[in-house]
Formats: structure tokens, C-alpha cells, sequence
């Protein structure tokens, strides 16, 4: 049976956002990992500093971008619904 366009994009949005759910959750093990194995004063310094806030960031946006792409597969699901 070949697919309609709503169901292989679907699809694939469905694929994107358990990718972006699992990256989400492999930032968030480093970053523990990163918060509880740096001495303080080392985390404080600079570049280390700047790269432990970029890796946060980077957590935040990735777990926004899986839960707007759970919201596209939603509307999908209703286009498709109403087709």
C-alpha cells in the first residue's frame, strides 16, 4: 500500500522527534555528568563556563524542538483525520 503524503510525513516527524527526545536526554546525562564531576572553581573559569551555559541552551532548545515537532504530528494526525 503506498503512503499519502500526510502519513510519510508523519512519519518521519514521528522519527525526527524521537531522535530529538533521545539527544535531549543524552545533553541532559552530560551536563549532570559535567555539573557533578567539575570542581567548582574550575566550572567558573571562562571557557568552561561558556561551554557548560552553550550545553544547556543546546538541552533547552532541542527538547523545545521535540515538543513543537510532537505538536506538527498532532496536525497531521487532524489533516489527516479530516481528509
Amino acid at each position: 500500500m503506498i503512503s499519502s503524503p500526510i502519513d510519510t510525513a508523519r512519519d518521519k516527524a514521528e522519527h525526527v522527534q524521537r531522535e530529538l527526545e533521545l539527544a535531549s536526554a543524552e545533553l541532559g546525562l552530560a551536563q549532570g555528568a559535567l555539573e557533578r564531576d567539575i570542581p567548582e572553581d574550575v566550572k567558573e573559569q571562562g571557557d568552561i563556563a561558556w561551554a557548560m551555559d552553550q550545553n544547556a541552551e543546546v538541552e533547552r532548545k532541542v527538547r523545545q524542538a521535540s515538543e513543537e515537532l510532537e505538536e506538527v504530528t498532532e496536525l497531521l494526525e487532524q489533516a489527516k483525520r479530516s481528509a
